[in-house]
Formats: structure tokens, sequence, C-alpha cells
């Protein structure tokens, strides 16, 4: 299946409506989930400056948010990312024809170009600093970048986000070159282990930030997830994150960076 994206970067206003994106996202979720087909689902499109969506709990019901970057998507991919959102709240292995459409669509190169302009047109990150209360990024940073990768890695921006994120603890910004930790992680009950790891993922993509070999970027190739499965006590500080979001009452991932 081939995707065409050109009308879409172009002018990412036009396009579907939120009203007919409700109707996709309702009538895949019922087909493919018992869960869904009582109910509310409310969809809209929203600015965001990259290619994120997001479903949360709303009273009874559900809201989902789709970039509206996709608002000349086929109704595959609309399908897709409703499908990817409702497995990933609901725990479920996504089906893998659905990942792929996704996929496909995400990755095609006039989508990507329009993706680089916004994010370059919105201008600089807002970062604060990167020595928080208790923890200090770039020492961490310093670290990590010789006992892990020789100090061959470079960063323009780091430091704590603007926002107290629970669904993304970090983000590298490729075009940016810049590195945001979430400062819920900037506590007394957070140790610097986890929040080195963290950070260590977010190196990982400044590594692994070339392509596939056909042009295309790769979020996760598996060289990274390799590299990742390597981190000391990695197991550990991923038992103690679930913990200490849910002692929040905080779901992680409740959104697809997709990334």
């Amino acid at each position: 299946m081939e995707f065409n994206t050109q009308s879409a970067i172009g002018n990412p206003q036009s396009g579907r409506s939120s009203d007919e994106l409700g109707r996709i996202c309702r009538q895949v979720l019922r087909n493919f989930f018992p869960s869904f087909r009582e109910a509310e689902v409310v969809a809209s499109f929203y600015p965001y400056v990259g290619l994120t969506h997001t479903i949360r709990k709303k009273g009874e019901g559900w809201a989902i948010r789709i970039s509206d970057h996709c608002r000349h998507a086929p109704g595959a991919v609309l399908e897709a990312i409703a499908v990817l959102l409702a497995c990933k709240v609901l725990r479920r292995r996504a089906p893998r024809d659905m990942e792929e459409i996704y996929e496909q669509f995400r990755r095609d190169p006039e989508l990507e170009a329009g993706l680089r302009r916004r994010r370059l047109q919105r201008g600089r990150k807002l970062i604060n600093s990167s020595k928080g209360r208790h923890h200090a990024l770039r020492e961490i940073f310093e670290e990590l970048n010789g006992k892990h990768f020789n100090h061959q890695l470079h960063i323009k921006q780091l430091g704590w986000g603007p926002r107290r994120s629970w669904s993304r603890l970090g983000h590298f910004d490729e075009v940016h070159n810049s590195i945001t930790i979430s400062p819920v992680l900037d506590s007394p009950r957070v140790p610097r282990g986890v929040v080195s790891y963290i950070l260590y993922h977010e190196m990982l993509h400044i590594l692994f930030s070339g392509t596939d070999g056909h042009g295309r970027g790769r979020h996760h190739p598996p060289e990274f997830r390799r590299a990742e499965e390597a981190y000391p006590d990695r197991a550990s500080i991923k038992r103690f994150l679930n913990e200490f979001c849910r002692s929040r009452g905080k779901v992680r991932s409740s959104g697809l960076g997709l990334p």
C-alpha cells in the first residue's frame, strides 16, 4: 500500500474534520475491542509539533488526539493509529499489519520533511537548567558519555522539561539536538541510577539517529535495543519506574510518541 502525504504537508489544517476522524476511530475500535463497544469515543486532530498521538480515559469514555499532520492520511492509517493506541492502553499486543501500515506512513520522506519544517518553525526548545534540585543532568551526561560512548556524543541543549510529564520521561529532539528529561524524576525518591538510565536511553538516540540504509530514520533499530538491554540493572530500574509511577497514581506510556 502506497501513501501520498504531499498534500498533507502543504496544509495540515485542511483535509479531514475531527468529526470524520471520530467516526473512523469509533468504528474500528468497536470492531476490534469489546470494551469499546459501549464506551463513548471522542477523537480530534491536535497541532502537535511532532507525530504524536494520545488516548486518555475521560469519565466512562475515551478521548483520542491525533496529530494534525494526519488530516490527509488514508483511512487505513487513521484506523491503525486508533488500534495501536488502544492496544497500548489495554496492554495488548498490536496487530502486525496495523504496525506495518503506520510505520510505512510515518517513514514517508514528504511527511518527515514536513515534521522537520514545523519543528524548526516553532523555534528554540524551551528547556530548564540541567542542574535540578536533586540531580545534575550535565554531570550525569558527561559520566555516561565517558563510560559508554568514549566521549563521542555532543548535545546542544540538555535540561529538565518545563512540564511534569509521566507518559514521556525523556525525549531526544534530533532537529534541535536537545535532550529533555521530565522533572518528575528530579526527586529525592528517584535514585541517580534511574535518572542515568533514562538519560542513557536518550543518548542512544543520538548514537543511532542515522538511517536504515534507505535514507529513512529508525526509532529503535535492533542495535539500539541491544545496547539498551545491556545497561546494568535495567530490569530493576524498570521495576522501580513502574512502581514509582503507580505510587503517584500514574500509568506510563498512555500515549504514542510513535515517537
